[in-house]
């Protein structure tokens, strides 16, 4: 737990979760990995029932909302590396945290558009 400690106060952006929590696919085998319960630019978190192998790099697919999808875009495939994996405090589930490797210039415009559209503006769920 330290650890993670220590990983959150090294990051240099801010996570932000998303009112939608996006279904992330491995797109060499069609196993669904889990939800992105968050984001920025450089990665983010995973929740779900999948423990990814550290260290290993995945292709993925982000199934984004039918809104986006009705102003013509597509799931984004994108090649991500699992750093961390953690038992989640919402038991049976775990939590994976990946980076984005060799993110293309269409690909890092459409997080940003997740982000602008979807994320909450201080990074939090609000009921």
């Amino acid at each position: 737990m330290a650890e993670g400690l220590l990983l959150a106060d090294k990051r240099e952006l801010a996570r932000r979760e998303l009112i939608y929590y996006l279904r992330v696919t491995d797109l060499l085998n069609s196993q669904e990995l889990g939800r992105m319960v968050d984001i920025h630019i450089k990665g983010l978190l995973l929740m779900g029932s999948v423990a990814l192998t550290i260290g290993r790099e995945y292709l993925i697919s982000l199934e984004l909302p039918k809104a986006l999808k009705e102003q013509g875009l597509s799931d984004i495939g994108l090649k991500a590396k699992a750093i961390w994996c953690r038992p989640s405090l919402t038991q049976p589930y775990l939590e994976n945290g990946l980076m984005f490797v060799d993110l293309s210039t269409e690909s890092k415009e459409t997080i940003e558009s997740l982000i602008q559209i979807f994320a909450l503006p201080d990074g939090t769920m609000k009921f």
